[in-house]
């Protein structure tokens, strides 16, 4: 596409104007490197005209295209949709999880969410709790 643009604009720039090849890009302007490409726009006026229209309207209907499948998508996403991971499953005509299988992946995404609590206890000198005393054992007398 952007070839074809350059060659539009070349082409209405007259005979003099170059289009130089730069790399994996083109440019009216000479590069370190570049080398000149030859652009040769043979269609009429007609034909070109019909050729830009063309590419509008493919440009508008990808964009009611993309703004419909970002609506669908957000719709699926509020009401609990399926997910990506999901439809692979679906996609891959594999069979649905097991009771033990949803438990594991919950159990999974709640040690990956959540912090895990400590389960050592210290002496907090501004609010005087103590450590629990080891049992079966016993302070002696002096």
């Amino acid at each position: 596409m952007a070839v074809f643009a350059i060659a539009l604009s070349a082409a209405a720039m007259g005979a003099s104007a170059q289009t130089w090849r730069c790399g994996n890009s083109y440019s009216d302007q000479p590069c370190e490197g570049g080398r000149t490409v030859k652009v040769d726009d043979r269609r009429n006026d007609a034909d070109r005209k019909a050729s830009e229209d063309a590419a509008r309207r493919n440009e508008r209907s990808a964009g009611r295209l993309a703004r419909s499948r970002q609506s669908m998508e957000r719709e699926a996403l509020s009401q609990g949709g399926a997910t990506t991971f999901d439809a692979g499953r679906f996609t891959t005509n594999a069979q649905p999880l097991t009771p033990a299988e949803k438990t594991a992946q919950a159990r999974q995404r709640k040690h990956t969410t959540e912090p895990r609590p400590t389960s050592a206890r210290f002496n907090s000198p501004s609010t005087g709790d103590e450590a629990p005393k080891a049992a079966g054992k016993k302070k002696k007398k002096k």
